[in-house]
């Protein structure tokens, strides 16, 4: 068990001013079984009503509606979180899980990885063929920021050979599910100093266990979670519509440490 202290920051600046500014976050990390929330401080400006309710996935969402015109907006989230990834509890599987969603279908270079991991995958657990499969992307693709956007599938994110965390997330996903290896996409924070993060969990006897292709590491007590879900679509953590705003500069910064 690690005791993890913890902070969001996320600002935007609009050129022009923006009115009817309505929005949902998904920036609250949730508590469970493995993961508790000991203390939660959160300040978001410009506001009006903040609303938290609960999406079909379990994940915690704010939503507003700002009716005064301005020009920036901001949240700000930090506290105190317990994880103990051992103490995970079994869940019923959602068949969703199993299938190809928006960002996961296959094409023909997901394919060609799903077969050469098939190869080696006889007999070996979900945990097991994760892995295999985690090795695999990891020969064919390398980490670039810049190099894809939010709107990359898993495929076009392979075609390309360069990508995120995310891109990483979905091609585990999809691979993971072609072998027929329920997964889903997990958003969050990771120890040290950055953005946010995404990785892949995969089904195995009731237990949902997380794996970081990125870092090409198991997830361990040192990762908080935000939101799970399909893919990305279903785990994003600011969206808005507005009228205005021109252009837009946006900031973030999310920082995990270990405290005692």
């Amino acid at each position: 068990m690690q005791r993890l202290e913890f902070s969001y920051s996320m600002k935007i600046v609009f050129s022009s001013p923006v009115v009817r500014h309505c929005f949902s976050l998904r920036c609250l990390p949730f508590s469970n079984a493995y993961q508790r929330v000991c203390e939660l401080f959160l300040e978001v400006s410009p506001h009006n009503v903040l609303t938290e309710t609960a999406d079909g996935f379990g994940n915690r969402i704010l939503t507003d509606r700002i009716t005064q015109e301005h020009t920036d907006f901001s949240v700000y989230v930090n506290g105190i979180a317990e994880v103990d990834i051992a103490a995970k509890e079994r869940e019923t599987l959602n068949g969703i899980y199993k299938y190809p969603s928006q960002y996961t279908h296959c094409g023909e270079r997901l394919t060609e990885v799903t077969e050469a991991c098939r190869a080696q995958c006889a007999q070996k657990t979900p945990t097991e063929i994760a892995g295999v499969v985690m090795s695999e992307l990891r020969r064919r693709f390398t980490y670039q920021s810049g190099a894809t956007s939010i709107q990359t599938t898993a495929e076009e994110a392979l075609a390309g050979g360069k990508g995120v965390c995310q891109d990483y997330a979905h091609m585990q996903i999809a691979v993971c599910r072609s072998l027929g290896v329920p997964a889903r996409y997990v958003v969050g924070m990771q120890e040290g100093i950055g953005e946010t993060h995404a990785w892949a969990e995969v089904y195995d006897d009731g237990i949902w266990v997380g794996i970081d292709p990125t870092n090409n590491k198991w997830v361990d007590d040192r990762y908080l979670t935000l939101s799970h879900g399909r893919d990305f679509a279903d785990c994003g953590i600011n969206r808005g519509l507005f009228i205005g705003g021109g252009t837009q500069t946006q900031t973030i910064e999310a920082t995990v440490r270990v405290v005692k």
